[in-house]
């Protein structure tokens, strides 16, 4: 416990040793327990609530865990009173005997553990939290085969065990009470666990769920969705096989209808308008954000204070009516859902017998989505329809959107990952809740992740700092900044590569720029409202960097297109299946088995190529192809037909389509020029902020796919060639340095800056980190 009691807590507690119990050192909680009978009864089970754990911080050696646990299981507990025994609650297997030592191999560790396992429930009668991340070959099947405890588990981790789940283990009124369940990266089939017995039938209390790596498709995760639709807090889908046509599905089953969006704080945040009920399938219920004078550069002077509490009429009404929505006022600690956090608060729960950890879900807050297949616009509409309910949300990458144009082969093999025109979605007018992120780095540093078969590592990142980087600087102006959503306390960045040629260390020494600037003007307005004034919320306090695995440029390979489908690509029978095969095998090497004829173009494509690619020879007058020809006014009547309607019925709306002459924004010029495109005249959607920033005007229609298609080079060669040679450098060590720069001067962030050097093969497992 890092905080302190409270005054009512040491006031009201009957007992001053239940007070200080909690602050006694592991070393000395034996030496308590010899004092007298009642200091036994306070002490005792702190001692044995979590026996694995606490013989570590006694000083137990790694080489001494099997021997040790050999002997406590087969000899010491056999002679333990049932009384004591009973004072177990935790056996957490995770950081213990993963070793070999002495004459014992890791073979026979999993083989001793293995053996007692199936005991466990026997020997500790109240045992509630079980964790054995890390120990693959035991088996969970094994705890209720000889069971004859009348106590539940409430929590589970069973992560990356190789046996295969039985579909009706979760059956066993062993399992009943659990609050907290791991079974990612587990064998075995989630669909037939979910309709036997992962289900709120035999799990009441279920409220964590983590199935990352199970191979989970759309219709599995559909099932999971309808089952136990807002029963969850926290669900962890990362690394399965999901696309954006769950996300749908996600937001009507698990998440309630209120919505936390307000329109009380307009001049701080601004307040979301939806015109009418229409919307796109891929866009979700169109929707757009009126600014007020400061909300959109962050500037309200009133922006680092916490909501004010809501007040009733009536003296007798304390608690909210279930018709009364109001969201988290952004004060209170994050919910945590790790299994280190849970574990803790059902052991307080267990000794102090309080009830803090069962908590009522109204639906989810915390969000998984790593690893995943989803693009940009999919991620963008589950955070505009998820409500503004999201406490925690992961991301580490998603595709952009690749324009439906013709454009050369290289340009289709161009693979592009992150989110750089996405800031604006965790401004809290949209994610009100939000505290927690970890997302794609290019949120911050507008940098992409570039990959394509045949492109060398450092030539695909000199791409995306480069000529990529200008893209979009020019049609998504705003990043995220520490001000974007002062309620936001946790920040972790994934996917920064570890050498760059200066933009994306630039960016990353900006933000922290930002984040000192953030600090000193939060401290003072938190003096300014000492006393009886309003709260001041924390701002960001916790950044994570999470770099990729470091490379040589000599030796640096080809940039990993991690999004072949290998099952598709080898089935004969899909239509595609020689072109595709022909050539990812062909182009790749260079050994063919015949030679290839080239395609005939069409008149029509050939047509459109030249005009996209003569759009640096427009330097006056008005276009004059269509819909500048048949148009005087900037806007056309764009008609969406059923099949791509969000409610099914068919609508037009007025689409922006600019003057048709040169102006002072870059984009707009561009955007002119490509909605000659009948291919890009498509994906209609309402201007966001980053829009409106490239010049784009306030509550009007646009065509995305005519302006997403600026992101992406004409040429990739071209491009790659443009991107020059510019030397590497190392992204960790010049933020380091940074940081020893800033050490004791006013500029200076006081806050948590992790720098982990992440490990391509291992996820979430770290092999470096700097603090």
């Amino acid at each position: 416990m890092e905080d302190l009691p409270s005054y009512e807590e040491a006031t009201t507690t009957p007992d001053w040793i239940d007070l200080v119990a909690p602050y006694v050192p592991v070393i000395d909680l034996y030496r308590c327990c010899l004092v007298d009978r009642r200091f036994n009864r306070k002490f005792a089970p702190r001692l044995w609530q979590d026996p694995l754990v606490i013989i570590r911080r006694l000083g137990l050696h790694p080489n001494d865990d099997l021997v040790w646990y050999r002997r406590f299981i087969n000899k010491y507990v056999k002679h333990v009173r049932l009384e004591t025994r009973s004072y177990v609650l935790s056996l957490d297997f995770r950081g213990f005997a993963l070793r070999a030592s002495g004459l014992y191999s890791s073979e026979a560790s999993e083989r001793a553990i293995s053996e007692s396992f199936k005991y466990l429930p026997q020997i500790f009668p109240n045992l509630i939290c079980l964790l054995v991340d890390g120990h693959p070959e035991l088996d969970p099947g094994s705890l209720i085969a000889t069971r004859l405890s009348s106590q539940s588990l409430q929590l589970l981790d069973l992560a990356r065990c190789r046996q295969e789940l039985t579909p009706k283990l979760f059956d066993s009124g062993f399992f009943r009470d659990l609050v907290f369940i791991d079974i990612s990266f587990i064998p075995g089939s989630v669909r037939t666990a979910i309709r036997s017995s992962l289900n709120p039938r035999s799990l009441p209390e279920l409220r964590v769920l983590r199935v990352a790596g199970r191979e989970v498709d759309n219709s599995t995760a559909r099932l999971l969705f309808q089952t136990f639709r807002c029963r969850l807090w926290s669900l962890d889908l990362s690394y399965n096989k999901l696309e954006d046509e769950i996300i749908d599905d996600l937001v009507e089953h698990c998440f309630p209808p209120s919505t936390f969006h307000t329109d009380a704080h307009l001049e701080q945040e601004g307040k979301v308008i939806l015109p009418k009920n229409i919307g796109s399938r891929n866009y979700g219920p169109f929707e757009w954000i009126e600014e007020s004078d400061t909300s959109s550069h962050f500037q309200h002077p009133e922006r680092y204070l916490a909501d004010s509490p809501m007040y009733s009429q009536r003296a007798d009404y304390t608690d909210l009516q279930e018709w009364q929505v109001v969201r988290p006022n952004g004060l209170s600690p994050l919910k945590r859902d790790d299994a280190n956090t849970v574990k803790e608060s059902l052991l307080h729960e267990a000794i102090s017998a309080t009830s803090h950890a069962r908590t009522i879900s109204g639906g989810l807050t915390h969000l998984y989505l790593n690893g995943g297949k989803f693009t940009v616009s999919g991620i963008e509409r589950l955070l505009r329809t998820s409500r503004g309910r999201l406490e925690h949300f992961e991301c580490d990458s998603c595709v952009c959107n690749q324009p439906n144009t013709k454009q050369g082969n290289d340009f289709k093999r161009l693979r592009v990952l992150g989110l750089p025109g996405s800031a604006y979605l965790f401004r809290p007018v949209i994610s009100s809740a939000i505290r927690s992120l970890r997302v794609h780095h290019s949120i911050v540093t507008q940098v992409p992740s570039v990959s394509m078969e045949g492109l060398p590592l450092a030539s695909a990142l000199r791409l995306a700092e480069g000529p990529l980087l200008n893209n979009i600087r020019r049609i998504y102006p705003q990043s995220l900044v520490p001000d974007t959503n002062p309620r936001i306390t946790s920040l972790a960045l994934t996917n920064i590569p570890a050498r760059s040629t200066g933009p994306i260390i630039e960016q990353l020494i900006r933000f922290l720029d930002l984040v000192s600037a953030q600090q000193k003007a939060i401290n003072r307005a938190r003096a300014l409202s000492s006393g009886r004034g309003p709260s001041v919320l924390p701002g960001l306090r916790h950044i994570r960097l999470e770099l990729a695995p470091d490379f040589s440029e000599d030796t640096s390979g080809t940039a990993p297109d991690s999004d072949v489908d290998f099952d598709r690509l080898l089935d004969p029978s899909d239509e595609n299946f020689g072109n595709e095969a022909s050539s990812f095998f062909d182009s790749s090497t260079g050994i063919t088995s015949r030679p290839k004829s080239k395609p005939q173009a069409s008149s029509s494509a050939s047509n459109a190529t030249n005009m996209i690619e003569s759009y640096g020879r427009w330097t006056s007058g008005r276009l004059k192809s269509y819909p500048y020809s048949d148009v005087d006014s900037e806007y056309v009547t764009h008609h969406v037909d059923a099949k791509s309607s969000w409610t099914g019925n068919v609508y037009s709306v007025a689409v922006w389509i600019g003057p048709g002459v040169l102006g002072p924004h870059a984009a707009v010029n561009e955007y002119m020029w490509n909605v000659q495109d009948p291919d890009l005249r498509s994906d209609v959607g309402p201007a966001t902020p980053n829009h409106v920033a490239a010049g784009v005007p306030p509550m009007s229609y646009i065509f995305y796919a005519a302006w997403d298609a600026m992101m992406f080079p004409r040429n990739v060669q071209t491009a790659v060639k443009s991107a020059g040679s510019a030397p590497l450098r190392d992204v960790a060590a010049a933020i380091k340095e940074y940081r020893l720069r800033t050490r004791g001067t006013a500029a200076h962030w006081d806050g948590k800056l992790e720098l982990v050097r992440t490990n391509g093969s291992e996820r979430y497992h770290k092999s470096e980190c700097w603090r």
